[in-house]
């Protein structure tokens, strides 16, 4: 058997929701990169939040001076990874909490990040720091956290389908995440890859092999580094919204009401979390513009193998109001407020 690696927030069992008797006080709060489309939604979601002083929002080209003015308790980064990598110490070094939804800080090995990302981590002792954001496996550290790393959209729609079932996992044998994203994931750039010509009516895979959020899912299911993980991402001809379906095998053969039981415990007091009957998969029209996952799950093999699908809508539980929902963790309001 392959080695397991172990994380405090990521071995978290998941907690109830808090709602405190006293509500709790408002908070100043800025976006950066609020034009972008995970940025849109998130403004839009602290506009309507009844805990949260939006005092302002940026774009990516942002100047830390900014931030003298307007003097935000909690900043949320919806910025391009470097960009992120040089905004998040200065800030932390202002004594301003920040909820990172890039991939700068989601990565506990420094060397990981120039092969992945493409850039050398300059604060490797912050990656240590960092608390990853899944929200619904985290417990009382967000409460603590000056940084939180929010998860990636394809990390996020295969963790929560996955991570309820880690110790039955057979190491030995591969775990294939067959993902799809609307084109929304890509955020707006100017390619001719993304572009509706292109996308209109096809179908395909792409960054087979060099998807930046394979070491995030490696990690995320404590498989080490050798325990075999295949991630195909591809895009679908939408707007949003990520279907994953994963294929596994388990180290001993387990029945529907194993699996259920499984489920049931990591996310009977998650609001955000459905988890269907046996033999029922989920489709992306039920989650598309909600902040909601389900999963489903069909057994094979006589119970040896499984296939689990999951969904979600990449701009909102695979960003922006998973931010929400960790943003509430911190500062103790319900996991729900300004998500429904």
């Amino acid at each position: 058997m392959n080695e397991i690696d172990t994380d405090t927030c990521l071995l978290a069992e998941p907690t109830q929701t808090n709602v405190a008797s006293v509500e709790p006080r408002v908070i100043s709060a800025a976006v950066v990169g609020g034009t972008g489309y995970a940025g849109a939604e998130l403004v839009t979601i602290l506009e309507r939040h009844r805990g949260v002083d939006l005092v302002a929002s940026w774009s990516s080209k942002f100047t830390l001076d900014a931030l003298d003015h307007s003097r935000p308790e909690v900043v949320f980064l919806a910025t391009p990874n470097e960009v992120s990598a040089d905004l998040v110490p200065a800030m932390l070094d202002r004594g301003i909490r920040v909820i990172d939804l890039s991939g700068a800080f989601r990565l506990h090995e420094s060397a990981l990040y120039p092969h992945w990302y493409g850039f050398a981590h300059s604060r490797p002792e912050l990656l240590q720091e960092a608390v990853y954001g899944l929200t619904e496996w985290c417990n009382g550290e967000l409460k603590t956290a000056r940084l939180v790393a929010n998860p990636g959209c394809y990390p996020t729609s295969i963790l929560l389908a996955l991570r309820p079932l880690t110790f039955i996992l057979d190491r030995d044998q591969a775990v294939i995440c067959d993902s799809k994203s609307g084109v929304s994931g890509a955020g707006k750039k100017a390619d001719l890859d993304w572009s509706f010509a292109e996308v209109a009516g096809n179908f395909k895979a792409y960054g087979v092999g060099t998807h930046r959020h394979e070491p995030e899912i490696r990690q995320g299911l404590r498989l080490g580094q050798r325990a075999p993980l295949v991630f195909v991402p591809h895009l679908l001809p939408t707007v949003r919204g990520i279907l994953s379906t994963m294929h596994v095998a388990f180290a001993h053969t387990v029945t529907d009401a194993e699996i259920a039981s499984l489920f049931t415990e990591a996310y009977a007091k998650a609001p955000f979390v459905k988890v269907l009957p046996a033999g029922k998969l989920p489709q992306l029209k039920s989650v598309v513009n909600t902040p909601k996952a389900e999963i489903g799950w069909q057994l094979l093999h006589g119970g040896k193998r499984a296939v689990i699908v999951s969904v979600i809508d990449n701009l909102l539980k695979g960003a922006a109001s998973q931010a929400v929902q960790n943003f509430n963790r911190m500062y103790g309001w319900a996991e729900t407020e300004g998500l429904q």
